[in-house]
């Protein structure tokens, strides 16, 4: 017997299957659990082998999911993705949760719009002046109305709809505009028309810059020979664009104040002729 055998035998130890990293011989005490790696080098490449393996952790369910929550999620998703990028599959998969746990709050998409409108409607403070200053609160709700759409563009086409979504922070602000234009001295139909033509203008211009980016673009270089055709035919257009057609000098902010402005002179010429 050689003496690394016999040492064994004395020792109390036997072979054993193979390291179950590296393929080489184990040896085993008689006594005491079993040996499954030569040493702990194998043994911290299997554990690192097996973790590997491991499915990636879940994303964490939000502790409690609330109306609130959800809606706020769905805003900060549809001013990244656009209108048509809110689904409901995508925003579960935004919270992490099964779809079915969003209808429990919002029966539909409708539902939905309406709650994230009035989030964002509740963003616009109200005008610090006086009840009876008309023309600086109307001033001011068309300057929030405009800053609205520019922080938050899908608001346009969901309020700009001849049924907008109904909740308290909008006639929050329909109250402000209608008290505004009634303590002016206007007519129930007068302070309608008056709101409905300076909200329109705010919504026209800022559906411009939505569709056209930030200013007017200008007119691409293959069609200035036919702008040119049409406008010298006409005295007044070659009058005013003789020097080309209207281009990114245009700013669309100054021109929804300049548009407001001009649209309430109008009004307070109507009402100056109601006191003569």
């Amino acid at each position: 017997m050689r003496y690394s055998e016999h040492f064994v035998t004395l020792v109390g130890v036997s072979k054993s299957p193979a390291c179950a990293t590296c393929g080489q011989a184990l040896t085993q005490a008689s006594r005491g659990r079993s040996r499954r790696y030569c040493s702990r080098s194998c043994q911290a490449r299997a554990y690192r082998a097996r973790r590997d393996r491991r499915p990636p952790a879940a994303r964490p369910r939000p502790a409690r999911l609330t109306s609130v929550g959800i809606a706020r999620t769905a805003v900060e998703l549809t001013d990244r993705e656009g209108i048509d990028g809110l689904t409901v599959r995508r925003l579960a998969s935004e919270l992490g949760v099964a779809t079915a746990a969003l209808y429990r709050h919002f029966p539909d998409r409708e539902a939905l719009l309406t709650a994230m409108t009035e989030l964002v409607l509740a963003e616009s403070p109200p005008p610090q002046v006086t009840p009876t200053d008309w023309r600086a609160a109307l001033t001011h709700e068309a300057e929030q109305e405009w800053l609205l759409y520019q922080r938050h563009p899908w608001v346009l086409p969901v309020l700009a709809r001849t049924k907008p979504p109904i909740g308290p922070a909008l006639f929050d602000v329909l109250e402000r505009s209608f008290t505004a234009l009634d303590a002016s001295g206007l007519t129930r139909d007068e302070v309608i028309t008056v709101y409905l033509a300076y909200s329109g203008l705010v919504q026209g211009l800022a559906l411009l810059r939505s569709d056209r980016g930030e200013q007017f673009e200008t007119l691409p270089e293959s069609l200035h020979a036919e702008f040119a055709e049409l406008v010298d035919a006409r005295p007044t257009m070659r009058k005013l664009f003789a020097a080309g057609p209207p281009g990114p000098e245009l700013d669309l902010d100054e021109l929804v104040a300049t548009g407001v402005e001009l649209l309430l002179d109008g009004v307070a010429m109507r009402l100056s002729k109601k006191t003569e």
